[in-house]
């Protein structure tokens, strides 16, 4: 099993969610984050239009989906497809392995509880 864990900009996460519904009804686990990457952030005015100033952060989403080995490429490219505008600063994907799997209200283990 593989989990896959996206930091995308918030305003995509509606339309990557509705892309993983279609390609195979995954479930996702996602939560509203904060973070800041290489590329200085813009300043932006504050609500009177009197001031500027400058995020220390960005606001985004991450999320994240546990997949069969055999789904993995399938759901990356899914989230890079609908993410990605191909501007710097969109986000990172990250894989890794998952030993085990368990339903707490079954106790079912494995693959099984996907």
């Amino acid at each position: 099993m593989k989990k896959i864990e996206a930091v995308i900009p918030a305003e995509k996460l509606s339309s990557v969610n509705s892309e993983l519904k279609q390609i195979g009804g995954y479930g996702i686990t996602c939560f509203d984050s904060k973070g800041r990457g290489q590329i200085p952030i813009k300043e932006l005015q504050t609500a009177r239009g009197t001031g500027r100033y400058t995020p220390e952060f960005n606001t985004n989403c991450s999320i994240f989906i546990v997949v069969r080995d055999s789904d993995a490429d399938k759901v990356i490219q899914a989230i890079v497809n609908t993410a990605s505008t191909g501007l710097a600063g969109e986000g990172k994907i990250y894989v890794s392995n998952i030993d085990e799997a368990i339903d707490i209200a079954t106790k079912a283990r494995g693959e099984s509880v996907l």
